[in-house]
């Protein structure tokens, strides 16, 4: 059993800590901790808090080893995608010729890497490489007379920007 001597001042620090700390991971921290300062036993906290004994005293070592700050800090970093390591190959093969819609860039992407993602993954990490999805507008003239002039424009406008695509601004 881990013997923590904390006093009045800290029991206000932690008590605070559960009321207004913003992420509810180091609300717990605190909460677990004040519990035990009242001198609850290990079972009756990890019956209350719902965590397991292991978790607990890694809870109360942290305290008893770092303080009551060591809680503010997260150490939870995420994981970074497989495709991080082809993004330089994928956006030069993107800059040559861009996809023209989300399910393209992902046959896309699994030929060079290999790796298949959902159409919804494709679309955050495109979107993380600085792609945007650039719609077209509408066809220039209006049919008044002028019609050479205005399809030879049409043909032009169709062949730079007709095929809505995902390009870099």
């Amino acid at each position: 059993m881990i013997q923590l001597i904390i006093g009045e001042e800290e029991q206000s620090q932690l008590y605070a800590n559960i009321l207004n700390e913003g992420h509810s991971k180091t609300r717990l921290k605190s909460f677990v901790v004040y519990m035990k300062s009242f001198g609850f036993k290990h079972k009756e906290i990890c019956k209350v808090c719902r965590i397991t004994k292991p978790t607990l005293i890694e809870y109360l070592t942290e305290f008893n080893d770092k303080g009551i700050d060591s809680f503010k800090s997260l150490k939870w970093k995420g994981q970074s995608s497989k495709l991080n390591e082809y993004k330089d190959i994928i956006d030069n093969e993107f800059e040559k010729g861009p996809p023209k819609s989300i399910n393209e860039a992902q046959d896309r992407i699994e030929k060079l890497t290999g790796i298949r993602r959902s159409p919804t993954q494709i679309r955050m990490f495109l979107k993380k490489l600085k792609y945007k999805y650039l719609k077209t507008g509408s066809i220039p003239g209006n049919g008044d007379g002028q019609e050479e002039r205005r399809e030879e424009e049409r043909e032009g406008f169709k062949k730079n920007n007709w095929n809505p695509v995902w390009k870099k601004p």
